[in-house]
């Protein structure tokens, strides 16, 4: 377990029981991509922070990594884009989309100022986020585990409880921001309502493998298979397939000769290349996520990441929204702090913006997940995700520059 803070400077700021009575005025649950974003940019607009994750960090979890436009346009906003390629994270220029036999191979175009798309592994890219939380004043707390929400006499959220070895602490906030996953203890002690939601119907593993050629992203869907390439860190590459969730049985029998039968079935051109590779790692995967919208805010909690909208991976949207949705989050709770008698404009303004920009995909995705379609349908769709992209990149780029914050330059 970590507890640090980098910058003099705000060392302040992570004392307890400052003035209005709390130890922190955040607390975010959850330490990965959302939390560590959503932290991060609270600590530079100048709140305090403290960020409790369970995990030790760095840390893998289960991810196929991709970062669409959406989000490397956040990192590059940001600042981040230098550190995630120091780190060794491969430029992705090229994008492949196979629609059964038919290959949609094409550049990435430069739109926003963004031409390249990465896919960096989750230890690396949690890990920085989170040291850029720290440098910016946020305390860290990794290995450390949420047990609970303290809540006053009227029933509103102010605090939680952590537990260190057999020891509990209670820990007080104004707000307490849930961006522990898909299964959030956060959003399920908060009682927070879903907006919409669908069973899982597609099962997804993947491993790691070295020796493969891959130019850029593949995605391939064939009636009853998505699968594909990701380059990513230390010359590797993420090979994935999808499937109908009653599948599942045949891949935990044979797991490697069923990833061959799969990749074959999904696209003869594709298993090719991977035939010639050398999985490095175990297979990793899900069984299924059910999807979901949740409710976003209550009173003293709020949601981000996956705790609040969770979608099936196939449409490889997921880290890209997570960023999105971290600074939506974070400016509408730096609202609530700054101006606490109009809390409810700010964060209602989240979630409206958030579910407006997220409905569309959430749908396109929910059908590809069924393996219903014929591939014409599947290009179709996946035109309709890409001008989602166009559309919330438009409302992104349109918030203020975080060059302009204090302290801060834009790199």
């Amino acid at each position: 377990m970590r507890e640090v803070t980098v910058r003099a400077d705000r060392a302040a700021h992570t004392g307890p029981h400052h003035a209005d009575g709390t130890d922190y005025e955040v607390i975010v649950v959850g330490g990965r991509v959302a939390g560590a974003s959503t932290a991060m940019l609270l600590a530079r607009l100048g709140h305090r922070v403290l960020v409790v994750e369970r995990a030790p960090m760095p840390s893998d979890t289960v991810s196929t990594h991709a970062i669409l436009r959406t989000g490397v346009l956040q990192l590059a906003r940001w600042g981040l884009l230098d550190d995630i390629v120091e780190a060794g994270t491969p430029g992705i220029r090229e994008v492949t989309l196979g629609f059964g036999e038919e290959r949609v191979v094409f550049a990435v175009k430069s739109e926003y100022g963004i031409d390249t798309f990465y896919a960096p592994r989750r230890h690396v890219i949690d890990d920085l986020i989170l040291r850029k939380a720290s440098e910016a004043g946020a305390v860290i707390r990794d290995g450390t585990t949420m047990t609970g929400l303290m809540r006053d006499g009227d029933g509103v959220v102010r605090g939680i409880h952590v537990g260190r070895g057999k020891a509990i602490e209670e820990v007080t906030a104004r707000f307490v921001i849930g961006a522990d996953g898909h299964n959030s203890k956060v959003a399920r002690l908060a009682d927070s309502a879903y907006r919409r939601q669908h069973p899982a119907t597609n099962t997804v593993h993947y491993a790691y493998y070295r020796g493969i050629e891959a130019r850029g992203f593949w995605f391939q869907f064939t009636p009853g298979v998505n699968a594909g390439l990701v380059p990513t860190n230390d010359d590797l590459t993420l090979v994935f397939a999808g499937r109908p969730k009653r599948l599942l049985p045949q891949f935990t029998q044979d797991p490697d000769r069923e990833m061959s039968r799969l990749l074959s079935e999904a696209a003869p051109d594709l298993a090719g290349p991977v035939s010639g590779g050398t999985r490095v790692s175990r297979f990793y995967g899900t069984s299924g996520l059910a999807g979901f919208i949740r409710q976003a805010w209550g009173p003293g909690w709020v949601l981000v990441g996956d705790a609040g909208y969770t979608k099936d991976p196939i449409s490889a949207h997921g880290i890209s929204d997570a960023l999105r949705d971290a600074e939506l989050c974070a400016r509408a709770v730096g609202q609530a702090l700054s101006e606490p008698t109009d809390v409810s404009t700010a964060l209602d303004g989240y979630e409206t913006l958030r579910d407006s920009l997220s409905n569309r995909i959430f749908e396109e995705s929910r059908v590809l997940a069924d393996y219903g379609w014929e591939p014409a349908e599947a290009s179709a769709r996946m035109r309709v995700i890409s001008q989602e992209v166009r559309d919330e990149c438009e409302i992104l780029n349109s918030l203020p520059d975080w060059s302009a914050v204090p302290g801060l330059a834009r790199t």
